[in-house]
């Protein structure tokens, strides 16, 4: 399976305390109407029907982002394998930061909770890397630098 550039395989975190391997890194880039979230839900889900829960919290400033998928929302020709979502980053991240994010995805039967305690449970975890619109623009600056040097 091809996977597209937004997703990236084996991504080593390592905090002073514990470990993390992640299996996968979703690449998200701000202000974008549609782009696509490719993860791997089927192997852990117990509900026939669930909703997803997708709970991105931020790295640094452990803002939360929750968004709610049903699963007829999967755009993945074989979501027996991987499951493919649709997300509007310009309207769900448009002034949360960009940088690294976690996520947890929890199955539920609930269209509207967003309460992780009221999830049936935890099916995929990972990072997000949510990218800016426009990529950093160097300046240089032209001064004139004068010495003064004594000469005695």
């Amino acid at each position: 399976m091809i996977l597209p550039r937004s997703v990236k395989r084996g991504f080593f975190f390592s905090n002073k305390s514990t470990d993390f391997i992640y299996t996968s890194v979703i690449e998200l880039t701000k202000g974008q109407t549609s782009e696509k979230i490719i993860v791997t839900l089927n192997e852990l889900k117990t509900l026939n029907e669930p909703y997803y829960l997708f709970v991105f919290t931020h790295v640094t400033t452990k803002e939360v982002v929750n968004i709610i998928y049903a699963e007829g929302a999967d755009e993945s020709s074989y979501p027996e394998r991987s499951n493919q979502f649709d997300i509007n980053t310009q309207s769900v991240f448009g002034t949360k930061p960009v940088g690294q994010w976690n996520y947890t995805v929890y199955e539920q039967e609930s269209d509207t909770n967003t309460d992780t305690e009221n999830a049936t449970g935890i099916v995929e975890y990972g990072k997000m890397i949510l990218k800016p619109s426009t990529d950093f623009a160097y300046e240089e600056y032209n001064t004139t630098t004068t010495f003064k040097t004594y000469n005695g």
